[in-house]
């Protein structure tokens, strides 16, 4: 995370993963974040941060909304296995498991109420072979991660 200040700080985001701007922020992340903006504020200066990521767009509304009310909202709309399908029903399907991992591994989502996992994680762990759809591939990972 780069940052310039003088009466503004700027600081411009470009996510924390393996891949340049390949990243979704976390809740824990964004808390991170805040914290480390908020002497810029205290000293009353113009505080600008861009995102310039893939996912800019989502981390800069739900760190908008955090700054504002005080609580994120969710990455997904949905909780436990359907907010994995959420993410992994973007893609086209026949698809390995090694290319859900390089195309959406770096996503989150709520495996929980509160609690995020990238998606990575979860697919890591599923057998290595072609998904011929959806709904194949939620079973795998409902198969070893038991989330409901």
């Amino acid at each position: 995370m780069s940052a310039y200040a003088s009466e503004i700080a700027y600081f411009r985001l470009h996510g924390l993963g393996k891949q340049m701007y390949y990243y979704q922020y976390s809740d824990a992340e964004l808390e991170r974040l805040k914290k480390r903006i908020a002497p810029y504020e205290k000293q009353s200066k113009n505080v600008y941060v861009l995102f310039n990521n893939l996912s800019m767009f989502g981390d800069g509304i739900r760190f908008m909304e955090y700054l504002s009310k005080g609580v994120f909202p969710r990455i997904t709309v949905s909780i436990g296995l359907s907010s994995i399908k959420e993410v992994v029903e973007r893609t086209r399907y026949p698809i390995s498991k090694g290319m859900l991992i390089k195309r959406l591994g770096w996503r989150l989502v709520e495996v929980e109420h509160g609690k995020q996992i990238r998606l990575e994680t979860l697919l890591s762990s599923v057998p290595s072979k072609t998904y011929e759809n959806v709904e194949k591939l939620i079973d795998d990972v409902n198969v070893i991660w038991k989330i409901e």
